[in-house]
């Protein structure tokens, strides 16, 4: 049997200690491969970080590169403005300028006026020269400071003209110190390196190796796959896995290797480990077996004498066995005993539980005999009371106040006379003086002939209860308040406004009062949010809330309907509703005032739209809208103003939905139409392009025009749908014009909501690729005031369409706000003058000098210029004697349905192709 039982416990741990081996090989593989990916991941991080940091040089070098002492060639002011810059900074360690011709200007490493070196320019500052593009170098040793360093060059452009080059010079140490701030382990090795597979910096041996190519493997390898891992060794001969990223911007890159001895060491060592614990499980599994084997037979052997001894009708006590089933043979004897006992602890236990239950709840009891006069309690009172309990009487102005134990002795006296019990909720005194809230029942107690003989009673500690009725209703009360009021800003929400303005107007129609209420809505809100952040446009606003308050008398109420929209409830206008004006104005000039807000200054202003009670409306939903509506009409005359309500704007509003449903329904059944305009070359005489204008038709089959449904698409949302398919049906009717060997490039035009749109650029790509059509031949015309509401998110939505293919015209352009640096910024392909100056060419003296400055504009930045509106030869003439490069107008044609625009096409092009063959 103990044979059988070492072998039993052998063949169990069997399984498990392959089952230990196979997981482990698993767990190495997985760890490897995790570490692997940790080291791509911890590589790219670090390309990410140099990227970050030779991106922020270039940026402060194109910062410094528009410096105004630059441009009046003040070097000495620029010399120690560019020191501050780079101290402030830290991005690099000096600011190089050079001439046109690559000469050294001068050198932030020396104080201005030391004579430099005749270095001749590198090859990126020429490339800077020649290209006017931001260049980064390789890494040479500098002629001042004699050290390795490379160099961040920009151009700088004045009046239009590249002047100089200017390089912001960052050391290899900036390199190291990157590295090093990474807290690697001491035994890896990192480095960065730069796009023509040198060493820029080093966490080991820097001083030996920055400035040395790489090893081959590596950088065929970061040519070939931007990031990865491969065995390769280290300069210093050492094995080494690597893993490797590379920045696909800047194309310089971090490898970082680590020794293959140490991560094959690691494997050995849990391989070593592995065996020592198998080797150890067997032998404590041979040992465990040979003991249980001998414990199971002693215990069959003992038995034997306990069972002969039964056969006999004998007893004897049993010795200790260590098998369960002859532990129940031998507990089988004693168990009859043991029931009482154990019963009997069973009891006592549930009266120690009860008592404790009774002390954790604050439950008392108490008995009254009639016949002793004497009254038992429990011992739960005394922690209810805190001392020990008197007898009744003794508890009056003692434990229970006077006015309780009044009310309680004739409850429990009505108790005895009548046999009917009490429930009562008393206050009592603690034993420190505080007070209590109880719970007193009674009930009474018959004899075996019915009559009266005792009472029994309990006590309810019900403090706690109390106390969280009243916070309860405390919190109500709270929660009341809350829900009227705006969790912001504390004034009213809408739901007091309409409740407090429901009594104002009920007032109003009794007593024939007048008043008026103010919607306020705040413009230039949004970019405050956009631009700062959620936080600081809440604390404005806060401030808004305040002053508005500021505005108004005590018995006016300011509320906040939500988002950016406040009103303001003038009751008791009964003298006149000029007072409706003087609040408005005041409004508005608080309003406008600037908020100081932490280190910014910010300024909106507000629209107010006034309607009056009873005049205008006379209920709480009508008097916003009409409000509402006046409001929008103070936006649309210019804003910071205010306007009273009409009947027309009804009438409006009406007008305005009905085209908006027409609007629908036109999206829906597909009833939308597009009429193109020539687009023609001025100096070929030949079409390049058309223009898509959007037109609708009334259910009476009238043209409703673009300036009057296009804001009402804005408004309602509609206009994501509507330029969607503006794009679509442009696209698909460019490819049928492809197929009838027309040739020409499509403009269509962006509302300012639509450009902001998340994932405008996606879906424009989107349409392109299900029609087919080529990129290249579609333009995207944005207004002035699209882009310059949030220049920097413009920038990115605009390289994101030019990435496309998409080409990129600035409609408009004149009547906006952008500035000439702003304008350098910008990745645009063309300048459209607006119609407005070139219709009034040949009278205006203004105009023709603005259209010369556009063109001039353009040509210098390199942009094609577009002259619309052309309605006269005069007109299209001057535009070609000052350089324009394409003309739009009546003079040419209308705009055209699709099938009348092929048409004159082919027309057109016959005349100019037999007027060129005649020319000839």
């Amino acid at each position: 049997m103990r044979t059988l039982l070492t072998w039993l416990v052998l063949a169990c741990l069997l399984p498990g200690v392959i089952g230990a081996g196979i997981l482990f090989m698993y767990e190495y593989q997985a760890a490897r491969a995790q570490q692997e990916k940790d080291m791509i991941q911890t590589a790219r991080a670090l390309t990410q970080a140099v990227d970050s940091h030779l991106l922020r040089a270039q940026s402060a070098a194109q910062a410094l590169s528009t410096s105004r002492l630059l441009t009046e060639h003040d070097f000495a002011g620029f010399h120690k403005r560019a020191q501050e810059f780079v101290s402030l900074a830290g991005l690099g360690s000096n600011v190089v300028l050079r001439d046109a011709n690559g000469r050294l200007l001068l050198n932030t490493a020396v104080p201005f006026g030391t004579p430099l070196p005749r270095e001749p320019a590198r090859e990126k500052v020429d490339g800077v020269l020649a290209t006017g593009k931001p260049m980064i170098s390789d890494l040479f040793i500098g002629g001042v400071l004699k050290r390795p360093i490379m160099s961040v060059d920009v151009p700088v452009i004045i009046n239009g003209k590249i002047t100089y080059s200017l390089g912001i010079g960052i050391l290899t140490e900036h390199f190291n110190a990157l590295l090093h701030s990474q807290g690697m382990p001491p035994r890896w090795v990192v480095a960065v390196i730069n796009s023509a597979g040198t060493i820029v910096g080093r966490n080991h041996a820097a001083d030996q190796f920055v400035g040395k190519k790489t090893v081959p493997a590596l950088q065929q390898a970061m040519t070939a796959f931007g990031e990865g891992s491969l065995k390769t060794v280290t300069q210093e001969g050492t094995p080494v896995i690597t893993s490797y990223s590379r920045s696909p911007v800047t194309h310089w890159g971090v490898a970082i290797g680590i020794p293959r001895q140490a991560i094959l060491g690691s494997l050995w060592r849990t391989l070593s480990l592995l065996a020592i614990g198998v080797a150890a499980l067997f032998g404590i599994g041979l040992v465990w077996a040979r003991f249980v084997s001998r414990r199971i037979a002693y215990s069959f052997e003992v038995l034997s004498e306990p069972a002969e001894a039964l056969g006999d009708g004998r007893s004897m006590p049993v010795p200790p066995v260590h098998v369960k089933e002859a532990v129940d043979v031998a507990a089988a004897i004693g168990r009859a005993g043991d029931l009482l006992q154990e019963r009997a602890a069973i009891i006592s236990t549930k009266d120690a539980e009860l008592a404790e239950a009774h002390r954790l709840a604050r439950f008392g009891s108490w008995y009254l005999d009639l016949h002793t006069c004497k009254t038992q309690m429990s011992d739960s009172l005394r922690e209810i009371y805190g001392c020990e309990v008197p007898p009744w009487p003794g508890m009056r102005g003692t434990l229970l106040p006077e006015a309780s134990w009044e009310r309680l002795n004739a409850a429990l006296q009505e108790t005895i006379r009548s046999g009917e019990g009490h429930d009562l909720e008393e206050q009592a005194y603690y034993a420190d003086g505080s007070m209590l809230w109880l719970n007193f029942k009674c009930q009474a107690v018959r004899g075996n002939n019915g009559e009266v003989v005792g009472a029994r009673g309990t006590v309810l500690d019900i403090t706690k209860r109390k106390q969280a009725e009243e916070r309860l209703r405390a919190s109500k009360e709270e929660m009341r308040n809350a829900a009227l009021h705006d969790n912001l800003t504390g004034l009213p929400n809408r739901a007091l406004v309409f409740e407090y303005g429901g009594h104002v107007l009920a007032a109003a129609q009794r007593h024939h009062g007048r008043g008026a209420l103010l919607f306020i809505d705040l413009d230039r809100f949004k970019p405050i949010n956009d631009l700062y952040g959620h936080e600081t446009g809440d604390r404005v606003l806060q401030a808004v809330g305040q002053r508005l308050v500021e505005c108004t008398r005590a018995e006016d109420l300011v509320g906040r309907l939500g988002g950016d929209e406040f009103v303001i409830i003038l009751p008791h206008l009964e003298e006149g509703l000029h007072r409706a004006e003087t609040v408005a104005q005041h409004v508005i000039e608080r309003i406008s005032q600037p908020f100081r807000i932490d280190a910014l200054e910010l300024s909106i202003s507000p629209s107010i739209g006034i309607s009056c009670f009873p005049d205008h409306a006379v209920d709480m939903n009508a008097l916003i809208h009409t409000a509402d509506l006046a409001m929008y009409q103070a936006k649309q005359a210019g804003r910071a103003a205010y306007q009273y309500y009409r009947d027309e704007l009804d009438r409006r509003a009406a007008q305005a939905l009905q085209v908006e449903q027409r609007l629908k329904k036109a999206l829906k059944q597909h009833t939308l139409r597009l009429h193109y305009q020539p687009v023609i070359d001025i100096k070929s005489n030949r079409l390049v392009g058309a223009e898509a204008l959007l037109r609708l038709e009334d259910n009476d089959g009238e043209a409703i025009g673009p300036d009057r449904f296009i804001p009402i698409a804005e408004s309602t949302g509609l206009i994501g749908p509507l330029g969607e398919w503006v794009a679509a049906e442009a696209c698909r009717q460019h490819q049928e014009w492809l197929d009838q060997g027309l040739k020409a490039t499509i403009a269509i035009n962006v509302s300012p909501l639509q450009f902001r749109q998340q994932k405008f650029a996606e879906k424009l790509s989107r349409i392109l690729a299900d029609t087919g059509m080529d990129p290249t031949s579609l333009e995207i015309e944005v207004t002035e005031s699209a882009i310059m509401e949030n220049l920097d998110e413009a920038v990115k939505i605009l390289n994101r369409i030019k990435a496309l293919g998409v080409k990129v015209a600035l409609d408009d352009f004149g009547t906006g706000y952008s500035s000439l640096s702003s304008l350098s910024s910008l990745p645009l392909d063309k300048l459209k003058v607006d119609q407005s100056f070139v219709r009034r060419i040949e009278r205006d003296q203004a105009s023709r000098a603005v259209t010369d400055a556009i063109i001039t504009l353009g040509r210098n930045l390199e942009l094609e210029v577009h002259g619309e509106g052309i309605e006269s030869e005069i007109a299209l003439r001057y535009l070609q004697e000052h350089g324009c490069h394409q003309a739009q107008g009546y003079w040419f044609s209308r705009p055209l349905p699709a099938a009348e625009f092929a048409r004159w096409y082919w027309e057109h092009w016959a005349r100019s192709k037999i007027s060129a063959v005649a020319n000839e």
